[in-house]
């Protein structure tokens, strides 16, 4: 903490200045406001879409796989390819497999571009910060 008179840095527990003995005060604590849930849904504080992804990826992936599992074990999905059997089973095989971990890196690319936002406005957040106190950034 800073001391006002000396401008002198000292612990964050200490009452007074070590240096010219002034006392020390407590930055003000800010007030918490409460909003309502609408209020705080439509001020766009935290965004909604990163657990939203995280539900449709847990649909899709149930989606896929009963895919998958329907053009294996369905017998009406062997008798429309005249390639036989062996290549519908190993094309389901494949969209369980794969299909699946495309989805997957889809999601998490969308959960990334979030996550990204996320961290851009709390480094603008922190800079702001640092230039209302009149400290200099470093690069």
């Amino acid at each position: 903490m800073k001391c006002p008179q000396c401008f002198m840095e000292n612990d964050a527990s200490a009452t007074k200045c070590s240096v010219c003995e002034q006392a020390l005060n407590a930055p003000r604590a800010k007030s918490v406001k409460y909003m309502s849930f609408y209020a705080e849904y439509f001020a766009f504080r935290e965004l909604v879409t990163p657990q939203l992804i995280k539900v449709i990826y847990f649909i899709g992936a149930c989606f896929i796989t009963a895919a998958g599992l329907l053009s294996i074990l369905s017998p009406d999905a062997l008798d429309e390819y005249a390639a036989g059997p062996i290549f519908t089973r190993l094309g389901g095989v494949a969209a369980l497999v794969m299909g699946n971990l495309v989805w997957r890196i889809m999601c998490e690319g969308a959960i990334l571009l979030f996550s990204l936002h996320e961290l851009l406005v709390s480094i603008d957040t922190r800079t702001g910060l640092l230039v209302r106190q009149g400290k200099r950034i470093e690069p």
